[in-house]
């Protein structure tokens, strides 16, 4: 059996078409539409400085300072004596979603501004081209940026499957912001930052709501989309809350185009489901859902959802009074409701602001900023000599946190990783996503519980 490696803290991103009720095509808004201005609070930075160089915990990330040693003859692709190009991949002139993926480009371009002002990497500065893979045309994308580009950092494409012959055929290392399908996340010639192996999964969410909800945990329900790249998502989900103490009373899969949901939340309403688990579902404009289980009358008391669910649709949603259910989405990220406890997120946050002002950071922007400090770090290290070998080989890194940012999680060969037993439960209001320390039960100082037994082996895999 094949073995398939998901992105994120337990599934890909699931960039799969959804249906409003009126028809129109949705695609999954991991990042919420380019992380506009929100209603309710909208945490502005405090006096955290961008100091000379240093994000967090990466001391001298980016400095005019040149490498100590001499390149070596050879001509590298995209690399020059003050320059490197890198390329960002997105979507965001697609006909169906437009600005899908914007956020890659625009947390991209902050980074990049941020450390060229500071003189680069090692006196390099960074060139980020914008690469449009349009939904259909990744494959091209891919071959532009084969043409003129070093890697392909902090960005992605959904149908990703298409770019993988062009990228390897051009020697194109790439560290994404995700991937999606099992061609692109089983490819060579990449890190991936939060990757998970197939065997592997997180428990730590659903005890911690099995301990809070004690009464409900007899009566779970999932939520999954019918595409046969994504079912295997509900079953490792159903493995894994059996495996936290859960009982499943309902399991659906809602298709990928054209779905309406009256019939799933009337099933889910007939067999008492109490706690509602996304497989995907709330990863896209969920509005038609929440609507759906008002006009029924009904609503689970919780829903749990991954980080992608980390987004403006479901803020929104919030603040317009449609979520009747406690909301948690369960993160490895310190998010920017909370970035005044910690430096460094508030450092996030200041770096984005520097490109779209008032706005509200989303998931996509904190995993393409995950890759590029990642691949940032990796440049550096390789000094003078910097090769595409010599970057993802310095990606390795053991209890990587992104300077702090994220809870620390090993990065290497996938083969070596595990999935992060570290979470932070955070509750939807109308005011945005906020840290229930309560629920989380934070095992140090900070947001995360980390214990050792938030992660199981699986009996269901991908294939």
């Amino acid at each position: 059996m094949a073995r398939r490696w998901a992105v994120g803290m337990v599934v890909p991103l699931l960039f799969v078409a959804a249906c409003s009720r009126s028809g129109d095509m949705r695609v999954a808004e991991g990042g919420g539409g380019g992380g506009g201005v929100l209603p309710g609070n909208n945490p502005k930075p405090t006096n955290t400085q961008l100091a000379a160089g240093d994000f967090g915990d990466l001391k001298g990330l980016c400095s005019a300072k040149p490498a100590d040693q001499k390149p070596a003859s050879q001509q590298v692709r995209g690399v020059s004596e003050t320059e490197i190009k890198v390329a960002t991949m997105a979507d965001a002139n697609n006909p169906a979603q437009p600005g899908l993926g914007q956020e890659f480009w625009d947390m991209g371009e902050a980074f990049a501004d941020w450390c060229n002002g500071q003189g680069g990497i090692n006196g390099r500065k960074i060139k980020v081209d914008k690469r449009d893979g349009k939904l259909f045309e990744a494959a091209a994308a891919t071959a532009a940026a084969c043409q003129e580009d070093f890697m392909s950092v902090g960005g992605g494409n959904p149908l990703d499957d298409a770019s993988v012959e062009p990228r390897l055929g051009c020697n194109l290392g790439q560290i994404p912001g995700y991937l999606v399908t099992t061609k692109a996340i089983n490819a060579p010639l990449q890190v991936q930052p939060g990757g998970i192996p197939a065997n592997r999964g997180p428990v730590g969410p659903y005890k911690a709501l099995f301990e809070k909800y004690p009464d409900l945990k007899g009566k779970v329900g999932i939520l999954g989309q019918e595409l046969d790249s994504l079912k295997p998502v509900a079953d490792r989900y159903e493995d894994a809350i059996q495996k936290a103490g859960g009982t499943i009373v309902s399991k659906q899969l809602s298709p990928p185009i054209g779905a309406t949901w009256r019939a799933f939340v009337e099933s889910m309403k007939a067999a008492d489901v109490q706690i509602l688990v996304s497989a995907g579902v709330f990863a896209v404009n969920a509005t038609p859902l929440f609507q759906e289980m008002q006009n029924a009358g009904w609503a689970p008391k919780v829903i749990l959802s991954d980080q992608s669910a980390y987004h403006a649709a479901n803020v929104q949603a919030a603040a317009d009074g449609l979520v009747d259910s406690d909301f948690f989405v369960y993160t490895t990220f310190w998010p920017q409701e909370a970035a005044k406890d910690k430096p460094v997120a508030d450092l996030a946050v200041q770096l984005f602001h520097t490109k779209k002002k008032d706005a509200r950071l989303v998931y996509f922007h904190y995993s393409g900023l995950n890759a590029w400090l990642l691949w940032a770090q990796a440049v550096k290290a390789c000094g003078a000599d910097v090769t595409v070998e010599c970057v993802l080989e310095k990606s390795k890194v053991k209890d990587w946190t992104a300077g702090g940012l994220f809870a620390p999680n090993t990065v290497g060969p996938l083969t070596e990783m595990d999935a992060n037993p570290c979470f932070s439960l955070l509750k939807l209001g109308k005011d945005g996503f906020q840290v229930d320390k309560e629920v989380t039960k934070p095992s140090t100082d900070a947001i995360f519980n980390c214990s050792s037994d938030n992660t199981v082996t699986l009996d269901q895999t991908y294939s």
